[in-house]
């Protein structure tokens, strides 16, 4: 037996768990160097060293062995005690023939009776939809891996088995590793997020659930894994609080004056505008009894007001239907119209108020805020038109939005608020700079209108609550395939050779419901020279003297002269179909209009 490799034969005993018996053999059958049996040291005829019921067991194994071939068996009576497994191997001189065997003899120990339970159920395990895996409390080797873990890691089980979890997966862990395993420790189970990286090299986030399994004894046997991936879910969440945040920023700098006071009528806060509105500096508003921003004769009347809020607090327009008033530092007056907010803090109630001075200039500042004022890549040719009702003190709800996502994506929007003045200018103001904010944090176009729902539940008032229609498309790239979302808003109308005709003529409900309800999207591939119009209903409204009567939707796509939408600049194009529909122009409308026209190269 000189030609057996001694180095490699300690390898091996090495290499095995502590108590495990190993057996070297030659090509006589006879054992020529054991570990963990009794043997004295001189080459010995197997059968007499093992014991008979084990050699019936081996001896073709040893002999399969010589042939070259690798085999395994057990050995016991089906119980926890007394059960063997027994591999066995053949071992090779350094021109690879076959010079003897190893065998391995080694009580099954608990990890290995669990993963024997498992495999027993794998059936049902393989059609969890969680990522299940099994790990060696010792070492974090991973013992199981079911079919939704190879889903999600991209790993199969034979690259799994084996490895240590953390290096395999990369794991960053919420506080650090050892956190982890002293949760288990103590408690037997932890809960939280990881996050993990795939085979292709992405990282993804996911939810996990761990309990330590002990034996009888409460002895660590093995630590269960449940993984599900979260990665959209926690992206979405993520963008949202980013586009809230953003929003915000944007409210400092927004057109209306926000001043917000506590259950005394004392003032916490105010924005810029409120300083600009009021020619206050901050210093001065804060800590001060908002009445100081009343006329003197109607404070009294007013701190009256401010107590039945408190009493009953919930968000609603101050004054509906009557002249407010407001009151600057120099002592001059303006007529405002006034949204009032309940805000529950741990410190207990405070107000938001919303003052909006309602002038003609004020108006005006307004109504450019309800207009795109993007700049836009030059390969996208579109154009839009905002025309105001005089008759509703310039503004009305229309609203329109144009924006490139980081990708190239052009997005558009353009929605209707429910009545007409600086409020629903205003709301409709908001939901674009929303919309805006979105749009620029990366949320996806689903996502969005649940967000402005949200919005404007929160900010409507609950007992005449502002509704809001709006339609958003987002096209790709290369302008060959758009996104459409509808919440009860007139359909897109796409434009090509052959005529007009509606995108879309289902939808989901318009914002502002406060009730629970779904969004659907739909994909649209665009033709070649194609163009795209969204409008609002303001282009189906009454006309005034010569067309009365209102222009319905399917009265209005014969009227549209596909021909000259496709062959004019869409600057030219909307204004030519302007003057088409109303010969008599636009400023005597009882409601104001809005379109976007979208040319498809």
């Amino acid at each position: 037996m000189a030609e057996l490799d001694v180095n490699a034969v300690l390898s091996v005993l090495a290499g095995e768990l502590p108590g495990a018996s190993v057996v070297v053999f030659d090509e006589q059958l006879q054992i020529v160097m054991a570990h963990g049996l009794d043997y004295a040291g001189a080459p010995t005829p197997a059968s007499e060293v093992l014991s008979p019921e084990l050699w019936i067991v081996c001896e073709p194994l040893f002999r399969r062995a010589l042939a070259g071939e690798e085999s395994s068996a057990e050995r016991g009576s089906g119980e926890r005690v007394g059960r063997r497994r027994i591999d066995v191997g053949p071992l090779r001189d350094g021109d690879g023939a076959v010079i003897g065997g190893v065998c391995v003899l080694h009580d099954m120990t608990e990890v290995e009776l669990l993963r024997e339970e498992l495999d027993q159920q794998r059936q049902l395990l393989e059609l969890a939809h969680d990522a299940i895996i099994v790990r060696d409390p010792r070492y974090s080797s991973i013992t199981y891996w079911n079919r939704e873990a190879q889903e999600i890691y991209g790993y199969s089980g034979e690259e799994a088995y084996g490895q240590i979890t953390h290096e395999l997966l990369d794991t960053v862990f919420p506080e650090s590793r050892e956190a982890v395993d002293q949760a288990l420790a103590d408690d037997d189970r932890w809960d939280g997020q990881l996050r993990h990286r795939r085979k292709d090299g992405r990282q993804i986030v996911v939810s996990s659930r761990q309990a330590l399994v002990r034996d009888e004894d409460g002895h660590p046997v093995a630590v269960i894994e449940l993984n599900s991936d979260v990665t959209e879910r926690v992206r979405g969440e993520q963008a949202l609080r980013e586009a809230e945040q953003q929003f915000r920023g944007l409210m400092e700098s927004a057109p209306d004056a926000m001043v917000i006071v506590d259950e005394q009528g004392a003032i916490v806060f105010v924005n810029a505008r409120a300083e600009e509105l009021f020619q206050y500096p901050r210093s001065e508003l804060v800590g001060n009894k908002v009445e100081m921003l009343i006329p003197g004769a109607l404070r009294t009347q007013h701190v009256l007001h401010r107590s039945e809020f408190v009493a009953d607090p919930k968000a609603r327009e101050m004054g509906a239907g009557m002249d407010l008033l407001a009151q600057r530092k120099d002592g001059t007056e303006f007529l405002a119209e006034i949204s009032l907010s309940p805000l529950q803090t741990d410190d207990g109630l405070l107000i938001s108020t919303s003052i909006r001075d309602i002038s003609k200039q004020l108006l005006r500042q307004l109504e450019q805020a309800l207009v795109p004022r993007m700049k836009l890549d030059d390969r996208w040719q579109l154009a839009w038109r905002y025309r105001p009702s005089l008759n509703t003190m310039l503004l009305g709800g229309d609203f329109i939005g144009v924006a490139e996502r980081a990708d190239g994506a052009l997005s558009l929007l353009i929605g209707d608020v429910t009545g007409h003045g600086p409020a629903a200018a205003g709301t409709g103001a908001m939901l674009r700079a929303a919309w805006l904010g979105a749009v620029q944090a990366e949320v996806e176009l689903e996502l969005i209108p649940r967000m402005l729902d949200r919005l404007l539940v929160e900010q409507a008032d609950l007992e005449a609550s502002t509704l809001a229609t709006v339609c958003l498309v987002e096209v790709d790239p290369g302008g060959r395939e758009l996104q459409l979302i509808r919440a009860g808003h007139d359909s897109p109308l796409l434009i090509t050779r052959d005529g007009v005709t509606a995108l879309n003529r289902t939808h989901g409900p318009a914002l502002g419901l406060a009730s629970s309800a779904q969004w659907p999207v739909r994909h649209v591939e665009l033709p070649h020279g194609a163009a795209v119009m969204l409008f609002t209903d303001g282009l189906t409204e009454r006309r005034p003297s010569r067309r009365r009567g209102r222009l319905g939707f399917d009265e209005l796509l014969p009227q549209l002269d596909a021909p000259m939408l496709l062959d004019q600049a869409p600057e030219r194009a909307i204004d030519e179909m302007l003057e088409g529909l109303f010969p008599d122009g636009t400023g005597a409308l009882e409601d104001d209009l809005a379109v976007i026209l979208l040319a498809i190269e």
